[in-house]
C-alpha cells in the first residue's frame, strides 16, 4: 500500500493533507484498526459521497482535472478500507484499491520516482497477496488461536519464501518489459492534462524588487539542451542567455509583462537587413546558424519557449508518435515572446533555430532616433523619477549615438557596482537606492537601472528575463538550472530591432553551485532523462530505430565472424575469448552454487534416516485418507490434533489414528524403528475403521 501511494504521490499533486494523512493512517490502522473496524460506517459513507460530489463539481467547473480528482478519491477509498478490514474479502479489496492507486500514479506522473514505486509495489503486492491468502487458510484450519502462534513463529514468511515470491514478480516484470519494448506502441492520450506547475524565477510575468532575504541558488534542472554545432569540449559552462520574456511595464516596485494577448505564429520573420550582405557575409550567416534541441522539464516553463542568443528563425515541436489531436502550436505577443499551447503536464521537447550573426557596432551607429509607435511603452518613465538618476543618465549618454550610449551604460554598471544575492527589502525607490546608496545588488537591479538610465536619455529599452548558463553533464547535454535565472536588457535601434545588453558583471551571472548536492541533482536528472527517453517517450519510431540498430549490430557481427571487410581474424579471436570467459564464469558460478548448497545442508543438520523418511511419508498418507473421509486436516495439523478430530469418524477410527500418530512420532523424533510391514498393517487397520467392511489394498511406504 505504501509503495502504491508513493508511486501516486511522486507527482507532487495530491496535496499536503493526503501526504500527511496517508502514512499516519497506515500506522494507526495497524495498531488500532481492529477497534475501529465496523464502527460508524454511515459516517464514512456520507464522507465519501460528499467527497465524490465535491470532486465531480470541481471537475465540472474546471477547477480540477479529472485525472487528479480520480487519484485523490482513490486515496480516500484506500484510507476508508484501511480502517475497516474484517476478513479476507476486505484485505483483497484493499489490494485491488492499491492497484487503482498505482494506476492513478501512472496517469499523474510517469517519471522515475513512479518507476521506483512501481517496482516496489510489484514485489510487495506479490508478498501481500500470497501471505494474506496463506494467513486466512491457516486460520480456517486451525482457528484464530492456533494459527497465531504459527504465524508469529516466522516459520512461514521465511527469507526463502519471500525471495521466491520476489523472483516471481521480477520474472513477470521481465515478461512485461519484453512485451513493452516489442509490441507496437502508439500513445493514445485520451485525457489531456493541463500543466499545473508554477513558473520559476526567470519565467514569471513580473519582477518584484521589494523582496527581502537571499536569492536561492536552486540546483534543479529547468532545461536540457543539446547544441549543433557542439561547443568546444573544454567549456564546462557554455554561458548562454536563454531568453524567456520581456517585462516592459514599470509598476513602481518592479516590472510586469504586457499581457495584451497572443496571436498564432505562421512563420517567424527573418532578421532585418541593415545592409545588403556580400557573398562572404551571406556565407558567414549560414555558418552562424545554431540549432538548440531543448527539453523543457515539467513544472517549470509552463508554456514559455526559451531561445538561445540570436534571432529565432524556426521552432519545431518534437513528441512521441501519438494518436492525439493537434500538437502544440506556437504563439507570440507584441514583445516578441514565444509561447506554446496547450501547456501539458510532462517534459516538452522542441528545436529552436537561431541566427547568431549579430550586426557589428559600426552598422548599428547612425540609425537615428525615429522610433515607431510600437515601442512607446519602452520609453515610459515613473513620474517620481529620482533627479540624480536623470543627471547620471545625462553624464553617461549625452552626445553619444544610442548604441554607444547603451554600451557606455552597460560598461559603467558592470564595472562600478558589486553583485550580491542579498535582497535589500522594500525601498521607496529601489533603483535609486541601488545606484546611490547601497551600490550592490542582484541582476534585476542591474538591468532595471540600465533600463531607467536609457529611457531617461530617450532610448527605448526593456527588461528581459530568462536564464544564463548551461552546465555540461556526463549524459551528453547541457543543464540549465533554476539558479541560473537571470535578467538583462534589450535596447531598440531603428532598423535593427531589439539588441541585447547585459550590465551584470560577467563573473556573477547564473548559478555558481559546484558542490556535492548540485552534482547529485545533475546525476539524478540524467537518470530521469534516460528513463523518459527509454520508457515514457518510447514509441513506434523508437522501436523502429532500436530494431535497425540491433539488425545492424548482428549484421556487423556476422560480417566480422565470417572474416569479411577486414579485422575478421582479430574479431574471431576476441569472440572466442569472450565465449571462453563466459564458459569459465559459468563453471565458477556452478561450483559456487554447489558449495553454497552443501553449506546449507550442513547448517540444517544431518539428513533424515530411512525410518524417519518412512514416518513422514506414512503420516502424509494418513492425512490424505482422513481428508477423503471428511476429517478436516491440513499440513499444519499436528498428529495429536488429527487423532482428536478423527472422533467424528468413530472411536475405532480415532484409536487407529492415535496409534498411527504415536508410531510416526516415535519413528520421526524418538529413533524408533518403522519397518514397511508395520506401516502397511497400520494403514490397513485405518482403512477398515474409516470404511467398515470395505478394506482395500493399500500401498504403504517401503
Amino acid at each position: 500500500m505504501l509503495a502504491a501511494f508513493g508511486a501516486c504521490a511522486a507527482s507532487g499533486e495530491l496535496g499536503p493533507l493526503l501526504l500527511l494523512l496517508f502514512p499516519l493512517s497506515l500506522v494507526g490502522a495497524h495498531f488500532f484498526g481492529a477497534r475501529v473496524a465496523g464502527k460508524a460506517e454511515w459516517a464514512w459513507t456520507v464522507f465519501l459521497a460528499g467527497a465524490l460530489l465535491f470532486f465531480a463539481f470541481a471537475v465540472f467547473t474546471g477547477q480540477l482535472d479529472i485525472v487528479l480528482a480520480a487519484a485523490r478519491f482513490s486515496s480516500l477509498l484506500c484510507l476508508h478500507r484501511l480502517w475497516h478490514r474484517k476478513g479476507e474479502r476486505d484485505e483483497m479489496l484493499l489490494l485491488l484499491l492499491s492497484l487503482l492507486l498505482l494506476c492513478a500514479g501512472a496517469a499523474l506522473s510517469a517519471e522515475l520516482l513512479f518507476g521506483v514505486g512501481f517496482l516496489g509495489y510489484s514485489i510487495a503486492a506479490t508478498w501481500a497477496l500470497a501471505l494474506t491468502h496463506l494467513r486466512f487458510e491457516i486460520e480456517a484450519g486451525r482457528g484464530p488461536e492456533g494459527s497465531a502462534a504459527l504465524l508469529q513463529s516466522r516459520r512461514l514468511a521465511t527469507p526463502a519464501l519471500l525471495g521466491a515470491l520476489a523472483a516471481l514478480s521480477l520474472l513477470g516484470m521481465v515478461g512485461s518489459a519484453i512485451v513493452f519494448f516489442t509490441f507496437p506502441r502508439v500513445t493514445i492520450g485520451g485525457l489531456r492534462r493541463p500543466s499545473t506547475g508554477e513558473p520559476v524565477a526567470g519565467l514569471g510575468d513580473q519582477i518584484d524588487l521589494k523582496r527581502h532575504g537571499i536569492i536561492a541558488d536552486d540546483p534543479r534542472v529547468v532545461l536540457r539542451v543539446r547544441l549543433t554545432p557542439q561547443p568546444p569540449t573544454s567549456r564546462v559552462n557554455i554561458g548562454l542567455h536563454w531568453r524567456a520574456r520581456a517585462l516592459p511595464k514599470w509598476t513602481g516596485q518592479g516590472w510586469r509583462a504586457d499581457n495584451a494577448g497572443v496571436t498564432p505564429v505562421g512563420h517567424l520573420v527573418a532578421r532585418p537587413e541593415l545592409a545588403k550582405p556580400s557573398r562572404a557575409q551571406a556565407h558567414n550567416r549560414l555558418q552562424s546558424m545554431l540549432l538548440a534541441d531543448i527539453e523543457a522539464v515539467a513544472g517549470f516553463s509552463d508554456g514559455v519557449i526559451l531561445t538561445p542568443p540570436g534571432w529565432p528563425l524556426q521552432v519545431e515541436f518534437s513528441r512521441p508518435l501519438s494518436a492525439r489531436g493537434a500538437p502544440q502550436r506556437l504563439y507570440h505577443n507584441s514583445s516578441g515572446d514565444l509561447f506554446y499551447v496547450p501547456a501539458e503536464v510532462g517534459d516538452l521537447r522542441y528545436l529552436v533555430t537561431v541566427d547568431q550573426n549579430e550586426p557589428p557596432i559600426e552598422q548599428l551607429r547612425g540609425r537615428g532616433r525615429q522610433y515607431p509607435a510600437s515601442v512607446r511603452g519602452d520609453l515610459e518613465l515613473p513620474q517620481t523619477l529620482d533627479p540624480r538618476l536623470k543627471a547620471l543618465s545625462d553624464r553617461l549618454t549625452r552626445g553619444r549615438d544610442p548604441v554607444d550610449a547603451a554600451v557606455e551604460v552597460e560598461r559603467y554598471l558592470s564595472t562600478t557596482f558589486a553583485y550580491t544575492r542579498d535582497l535589500p527589502g522594500e525601498q521607496d525607490d529601489p533603483i535609486a537606492f541601488f545606484l546611490f546608496e547601497r551600490k550592490q545588488g542582484h541582476c534585476e537591479l542591474f538591468s532595471s537601472a540600465m533600463v531607467m538610465l536609457l529611457r531617461s536619455a530617450g532610448i527605448p529599452a526593456r527588461n528581459v528575463t530568462g536564464f544564463y548558463g548551461g552546465r555540461r553533464t556526463d549524459a551528453g547535454y547541457f543543464a540549465v538550472r533554476a539558479g541560473d535565472a537571470h535578467s538583462w536588457v534589450e535596447v531598440y535601434l531603428p532598423g535593427a530591432g531589439f539588441i541585447s545588453f547585459d550590465p551584470t558583471p560577467a563573473a556573477d551571472r547564473g548559478s555558481v553551485q559546484e558542490g556535492l548536492w548540485p552534482r547529485l541533482v545533475l546525476f539524478w536528472d540524467a537518470i530521469q532523462q534516460r528513463w523518459r527517453v527509454f520508457v515514457v517517450d518510447y514509441d513506434l519510431l523508437s522501436q523502429t530505430q532500436l530494431l535497425k540498430r540491433a539488425a545492424a549490430l548482428f549484421s556487423e557481427a556476422g560480417r566480422r565472424l565470417s572474416g569479411k571487410g577486414g579485422g575478421g581474424a582479430a574479431f574471431q579471436a576476441a569472440w572466442a575469448k569472450a565465449i571462453g570467459a563466459g564458459v569459465g564464469l559459468s563453471l565458477v558460478a556452478f561450483f559456487f552454487m554447489r558449495r553454497r548448497r552443501g553449506q546449507r545442508r550442513a547448517s540444517r543438520g544431518p539428513t533424515l534416516g530411512q525410518d524417519e523418511r518412512r514416518a513422514v511419508k506414512l503420516w502424509r498418507q494418513v492425512r490424505g485418507r482422513l481428508a477423503r473421509a471428511g476429517v478436516a486436516v491440513n499440513d499444519a495439523t499436528t498428529p495429536r490434533e488429527a487423532a482428536a478430530r478423527a472422533l467424528i469418524a468413530g472411536p475405532a477410527a480415532a484409536a487407529a489414528v492415535a496409534e498411527l500418530a504415536n508410531t510416526c512420532l516415535a519413528a520421526r523424533w524418538g529413533g524408533a524403528a518403522l519397518p514397511p510391514q508395520a506401516a502397511r498393517a497400520l494403514l490397513r487397520k485405518l482403512d477398515t475403521t474409516l470404511r467398515p467392511g470395505r478394506a482395500r489394498a493399500t500401498c504403504a511406504p517401503s
